[in-house]
Parts: C-alpha cells; structure tokens; sequence
C-alpha cells in the first residue's frame, strides 16, 4: 500500500478530525479511510442520475403501486436504483439550484410529460 504525506492547514485538519469521529468514531486507521474516500471522490466522480433513469423509476413506482406491491418493496428497489447516484444527483441539483440552472416545470404542464420531453433533448 502507498503512502503520501499531504500538509494541511490547522483549520482543515480540525475539519477532518470532525468529520472522522462523526463518520467513524474512534476506529483504527479512520483518518485514511475518510481521506482516501474524499480522493476516491475526487478523482472518480459519481455520475449524475440521467433524466431517462427517473423516468424508468416514476414508471415502475406507478406499476408497483396498481400491482399493490407494498410500500417498503417498493422503496427499497427504488433505492437500489439510485444507489449513491441519487444522492450525489440531489446535492448537485442544490448547487444547480442556487447558481439558477434549474429547469422548473412549467405551471399547468404535466411533470412527467416535462421530464420526457427534457429525455429527449439529451
């Protein structure tokens, strides 16, 4: 395994040391692990949930739902779709939101004819 020696400023290290205990407490080796997953992050980014893959996920929901599929089946095969896609989707949708690139849903328009339309531009 490689090692590298990385200086930080006092404020970033503070930073990191919180977001160690909160994630891993007091755990051997936690200080590498949150490190090597942030340049994990930075170097392979999650990719973003494609508007066709919501699309996929409204449709099955409405299936499952007439099928009387219960609920926690239908969420947890909704979360396997996403995965950590969606999430990593949600918190770039946030930023997209306060910088103004956000495509609203027109009033009166239905969201899911919207977002087909929005598939099809892609």
């Amino acid at each position: 395994m490689a090692q590298l020696l990385i200086h930080v400023d006092e404020d970033l290290a503070k930073e990191i040391r919180r977001i160690v205990r909160e994630k891993y407490g007091g755990k051997k080796g936690a200080l590498s692990l949150v490190v090597e997953e942030a340049l994990r992050q930075a170097i392979f980014p999650p990719a973003e949930i494609s508007a066709s893959t919501l699309l996929e996920i409204i449709d099955y929901v409405s299936r499952a739902s007439k099928e009387g599929q219960p609920k926690d089946q239908i969420l947890t095969n909704v979360f396997l779709m996403l995965d950590r896609e969606f999430e990593q989707s949600i918190i770039r949708g946030m930023g997209d939101m306060k910088k103004g690139r956000v495509s609203k849903v027109p009033k009166g328009k239905d969201p899911v004819e919207f977002l087909e339309k929005l598939a099809e531009k892609i």
